[in-house]
């Protein structure tokens, strides 16, 4: 065994504990509040940027934390390991550590890879976001008003709604799902998903999953609007897959749409019977109090 193998793995651990520090500073200084009271509009995508900064966070704890304490254990092995009786306690004390050693490094690493991996589809799923929001911006300049990531009455963050459209031509709730492109079974496109009214045909399989949280924070928004003003109002609810070609087959309760679809869909839209201009400055007040929560 090295001498000073002992010292140089000692050496490494503090820098990592320096590191650790300097990064808890940085966390704690990146929380200071600015000085500025107002509240500003939930942003496309708030929830899962909210979500990024926390994974960013645990990445940095996990490297530095399960590296940090794998060399500390194989410090102070190597530091006992000379100090034990010459022959087999040496054999089994460097076995020992070892095999501590390679189960905090492999502990550390499958800990880092989930959050990693959770991280790749929250970017994922926050760039599907951001590319709807961006399409639906324009119809702002026929009246509409746009909410993103509305909060939803529920424990569940990935209850918030992701959009939400008021306007003259009625109120729209839209769930925006972002999955990658898997390989194609025979006689599938690759780049198409259809709906055939019950469920959803991707190119790799069939489910009902986003048709289910479309229609239900659609039926929530409703019911918010009625309990908020008084007025049943119904709500459309729209699915959206950004970066894919959809096939809609049926039409029932709820739109199923490439986002590009989405603005003619709504623009061409038989107007609300019961949505006035009252009702509807009313709607856009208590969904704006509702949605500025961000702080400056």
């Amino acid at each position: 065994m090295l001498p000073g193998l002992p010292t140089l793995i000692i050496g490494v651990v503090l820098v990592h504990l320096l590191l650790a520090a300097l990064m808890f500073r940085f966390r704690w200084q990146s929380r200071e509040r600015a000085p500025v009271s107002e509240k500003l509009l939930r942003p496309p995508g708030e929830r899962l940027r909210r979500r990024l900064d926390k994974l960013d966070e645990r990445t940095d704890q996990l490297l530095l934390g399960t590296s940090g304490l794998a060399l500390l254990v194989l410090a102070i092995g190597f530091w006992l390991i000379p100090r034990l009786e010459t022959g087999a306690p040496q054999i089994a004390g460097l076995v020992g550590t070892l095999l501590l050693f390679a189960g905090l490094a492999g502990a550390g690493g499958w800990l880092l890879w989930k959050n990693l991996d959770e991280r790749r589809h929250a970017r994922r799923a926050l760039d599907g976001e951001l590319a709807v929001a961006s399409i639906l911006e324009p119809l702002a300049a026929h009246g509409y008003h746009l909410f993103h990531d509305v909060p939803a009455d529920s424990r569940d963050p990935d209850d918030n709604l992701h959009h939400v459209v008021v306007g003259p031509s009625g109120i729209f709730a839209i769930e925006t799902q972002t999955h990658a492109r898997k390989k194609a079974i025979p006689g599938r496109k690759e780049h198409e998903i259809v709906f055939d009214g019950d469920q959803l045909v991707y190119p790799w399989g069939e489910d009902t999953h986003g048709i289910v949280p479309a229609r239900t924070k659609a039926e929530w928004l409703g019911e918010w609007i009625f309990q908020t003003v008084g007025d049943r109002i119904r709500v459309g609810a729209v699915l959206t897959f950004p970066g894919w070609w959809v096939t809609p087959f049926h039409q029932r309760d709820i739109r199923v749409s490439n986002p590009s679809q989405i603005r003619a869909q709504i623009l061409e839209a038989a107007p609300a019977g019961n949505l006035g201009e009252q009702r509807l400055a009313l709607i856009v007040r208590q969904l704006d109090t509702r949605c500025r929560d961000v702080e400056f």
